[in-house]
């Protein structure tokens, strides 16, 4: 008797330990194979909605050749197979990148081949892949040894660019590569301020606005202690200010997270190393500041592969979720004298230091060896649900556990922009307690961290904020619109142009009809720069012609009540 009412005191607590959990491991109940059986490197992940279901889908590179393509619906997930026409030895792929670059709603394929050469495959239907690499401009050199993909609208002409880093510590020596793509499927090798001759060994890049002028900044992290990059976006090119900024670290840098720890409008960067790790803050004046130190986390148990920056809590404020994998080369199975070095889960103390609540993750994704890890919220319950590629045969899936707080997750969706919103900003402003006004960013990435594409569903924790006061969408192409008085705990799609937006701000002369009279004011306010100038309709700081160009896509329309 006494032993039975044992045994059910202990699965009760098991119970109340796992619903209380940040996360619940699902690999048990939802099997997903993959392949990833050498250690080191490993292939790349994705976690973006491949099928335009409005559900979030997986995509894991396979460590031989291909993919393997998870499609999610209500019920799960399920496998479909992909024809890639990849056999051994064709592509051995690192960064598996969706992304719609001729805007005609279908997701098409990018592939960076460790060995073989790169891939470009055009979605031709229903997840039917057209091979069209040999004409796609692409440099089809096997030496280039493409590693980390980044992708978004750099000149501006919604049509999507990308950014190869090429991992090369031997000769031959190659430099990364940048090119410009025209919207149906070519694409132009072009310096546009990327040196040419600068032979790094790169890992990643990542396209962010970290300057707030609303242009794609450029940072990329690089192995063997070469030194990281900071470009800075204009309308002509990058700028180098690598060493101003501070950003210009030397370490074996693997993986990033870019957050806003204490919601102060600046952008911190989690970068991790090889037996080492930095957390770098902007102290003020675009200067960066490895403060990882004070947080008492300077250093790594081992190395550190990717890392994942979101709320996962709902509190309000942004965590990190660091894969420690060792620096290994055996095979799967491994030795059975190998013992894992922890993942960790640093937890934002509201802005006011971490936590290492790392023993709070389940057992099998405390210990297992990830180098690639994805975000999304598969289950649409507002939660941050995580993916890996352990090494073995089996993704490592861990469930987000709602934990009270507030949410709200946004998709940026582009009419005039790049369909797939890539660029688009959204902030968030919220009232405090103490009646402070805080803001909380969020950018629409393609590519990212360590050979990572995330969801494109915007995640914000909002802590006990019911409502936001304001949500603004700031679109790559310029325009600028706005929600008020948004309801937390929802999912919402934002197509740009259709966003609500207020006092209908085309109809310049309040007649409830957008017509010749507001053209001609638009037309002779041209070129005024300043707050006060009448027709900035997107809130760039000058009347120029994305404003006319939105007041003609609107004309004869009358505004709404």
């Amino acid at each position: 008797m006494n032993l039975t009412r044992f045994f059910l005191l202990s699965v009760l607590l098991s119970f109340v330990q796992s619903a209380g959990a940040q996360w619940n491991s699902i690999g048990d109940s939802l099997v997903l194979p993959t392949f990833m059986l050498g250690g080191t490197y490993a292939p790349g992940m994705s976690a973006v909605d491949v099928d335009g279901d409005g559900w979030e889908d997986l995509t894991f590179g396979n460590d031989l050749y291909g993919i393997d393509l998870y499609l999610r619906d209500s019920t799960g997930f399920q496998l479909h197979p992909v024809d890639l026409g990849l056999e051994p030895g064709y592509c051995t792929p690192r960064s598996v990148v969706w992304a719609d670059f001729d805007n005609d709603a279908d997701q098409d394929l990018f592939l960076t081949c460790l060995l073989g050469h790169n891939r470009i495959y055009r979605n031709t239907g229903g997840l039917v892949m057209e091979d069209i690499t040999d004409t796609s401009g692409l440099v089809m050199n096997a030496n280039h040894k493409g590693y980390g993909l980044c992708i978004a609208d750099i000149n501006l002409d919604s049509h999507l660019d990308l950014f190869i880093s090429n991992y090369v510590s031997t000769p031959p020596l190659v430099p990364n590569e940048f090119y410009l793509g025209d919207g149906q499927g070519h694409f132009t090798l072009t310096e546009w301020g990327l040196p040419q001759d600068l032979i790094t060994p790169s890992h990643q890049g990542q396209f962010i606005d970290l300057n707030d002028d609303d242009r794609l900044d450029l940072y990329v992290i690089n192995d063997k202690d070469f030194e990281n990059e900071l470009y800075i976006g204009t309308d002509t090119g990058f700028v180098d200010i690598s060493a101003e900024s501070g950003l210009d670290v030397a370490i074996d840098a693997m993986g990033t997270a870019w957050i806003d720890e204490e919601l102060d409008g600046r952008r911190e960067v989690y970068i991790t190393g090889m037996d080492e790790a930095v957390f770098l803050k902007d102290t003020g004046g675009y200067s960066f500041l490895d403060v990882a130190a004070d947080y008492g986390m300077p250093d790594e148990l081992t190395t550190g592969w990717a890392v994942i920056g979101a709320d996962f809590d709902n509190d309000g404020y942004e965590d990190l979720f660091v894969n420690s994998a060792d620096f290994i080369d055996y095979q799967y199975p491994l030795p059975f004298w190998y013992t894992a070095q922890p993942n960790k889960w640093f937890h934002n103390d509201g802005g006011t230091g971490w936590t290492d609540r790392s023993d709070e993750v389940p057992l099998d994704a405390q210990f297992a060896e990830i180098y690639v890890m994805v975000q999304a919220d598969w289950n649409r319950d507002g939660s941050v649900d995580l993916a890996a590629m352990p090494i073995g045969t089996e993704a490592l899936l861990l469930e987000g556990q709602p934990q009270g707080g507030h949410w709200l997750e946004v998709l940026p969706r582009g009419t005039v922009s790049n369909r797939d919103g890539i660029g688009t900003k959204v902030i968030a402003y919220t009232t405090d307690a103490s009646g402070q006004v805080v803001s909380r960013v969020r950018q629409a990435s393609c590519g990212e961290g360590m050979l990572q594409q995330n969801s494109r569903w915007l995640h914000f924790g909002l802590g006990e904020t019911a409502v936001i006061d304001s949500l603004e969408i700031r679109w790559p192409m310029g325009f600028v619109e706005r929600l008020y008085d948004v309801t937390a705990d929802q999912r919402l799609l934002l197509v740009e142009g259709e966003v609500e937006v207020d006092d209908c701000p085309a109809d310049l002369d309040d007649s409830g009809l957008i017509g010749v009279d507001d053209l001609l004011a638009l037309i002779g306010a041209f070129g005024c720069q300043g707050l006060d100038c009448i027709g900035d309709i997107d809130g760039d700081g000058m009347v120029g012609a994305y404003d006319i160009l939105f007041a003609l896509s609107f004309y004869g329309e009358s505004c709404p009540d």
